[in-house]
């Protein structure tokens, strides 16, 4: 009985881990999306006085943190991290580098944005 009450724990402290992970993914897409839209909207000084949920450098971090899965594939080869991932960590691998580049108001989506949007 003590075994099980502490593998629930234990599991339980390991899903709140992967959830804070998911979060800040999760994060910075919605920070992007939330940039994108309200320039398409309200123009680039509105979206440029939004509060973000999450720095560029946390953005960062979960970018490397989904390379750090291939460092092994990678070790001796001067190549991109995506040539070697999953279809599905390549994806957001993608969708996060164009998240942190919207988040630096930049990058085509947010460019577009700022054009089409209003002025």
């Amino acid at each position: 009985m003590k075994h099980s009450i502490k593998a629930l724990f234990v599991a339980a402290i390991a899903a709140a881990s992967m959830n804070v992970q998911a979060s800040v993914y999760d994060d910075c897409i919605a920070d992007a999306n939330n940039i994108i839209s309200t320039t398409k909207a309200k123009g680039k000084d509105a979206a440029q006085a939004l509060k973000q949920k999450t720095t560029v450098e946390q953005c960062y971090g979960e970018l490397s943190k989904i390379e750090a899965k291939y460092a092994d594939k990678l070790k001796g080869k001067a190549l991109n991290p995506s040539y070697v991932m999953s279809k599905d960590d390549r994806a957001k691998w993608a969708k996060l580098f164009s998240a942190i580049d919207a988040k630096q108001f930049k990058g085509v989506p947010y460019l577009q944005a700022a054009y089409y949007g209003k002025h």
